[in-house]
């Protein structure tokens, strides 16, 4: 299975439209992002979310950012999504649940305000996971069971599954 997605990203400064191309080897993910000239990195990984921060740790010293939700400081994908290749993403908020909402998919747009670089993402997770170590706040607060019960009504935002 191959996979040709339009990826957009910012080369200092600068709106680009690149394509990442992804396939799937034995279990192994691997990513491809080529801009209009040239092949501007090759990543592997056991899931595409990781095959992308890969790809985003050797561009960011270049001065590349891709404009996509697997580059948001706020995503994070679920094990279950990993286990499926991480083709979706939760949008993590703190001190609130995640929800059916809050998929979006790895490769789709992101607001170039939104994305940010490997440490600051991995930064944002640990203290999202951090607040979640805090789980006795939440049954004291009704404001985030009323999140929880609204907030799961609905589907995912527009993710268009791979074809094949």
């Amino acid at each position: 299975m191959m996979e040709r997605i339009s990826l957009h990203a910012l080369v200092d400064g600068m709106p680009v439209a690149w394509t990442a191309t992804v396939e799937n080897h034995e279990g192994a993910w691997c990513l491809k992002i080529e801009s209009s000239t040239a092949v501007e990195c090759e990543a592997v990984g056991p899931d595409l979310f990781e095959a992308l921060r890969q790809a985003r740790g050797h561009l960011e010293p270049k001065g590349i950012r891709l404009c996509c939700n697997g580059a948001r400081i706020d995503t994070w994908p679920s094990r279950q999504a990993r286990e499926q290749g991480a083709w979706v993403v939760y949008t993590h908020r703190l001190w609130l649940p995640p929800t059916v909402r809050d998929l979006v998919p790895v490769f789709g747009l992101a607001d170039a305000e939104k994305i940010g670089t490997v440490a600051e993402q991995e930064e944002f997770h640990a203290r999202h996971l951090a607040n979640r170590k805090r789980w006795w706040f939440n049954f004291v607060n009704p404001l985030w069971w009323i999140y929880l019960f609204t907030s799961s009504w609905g589907r995912p935002k527009s993710f268009r599954p791979p074809s094949g």
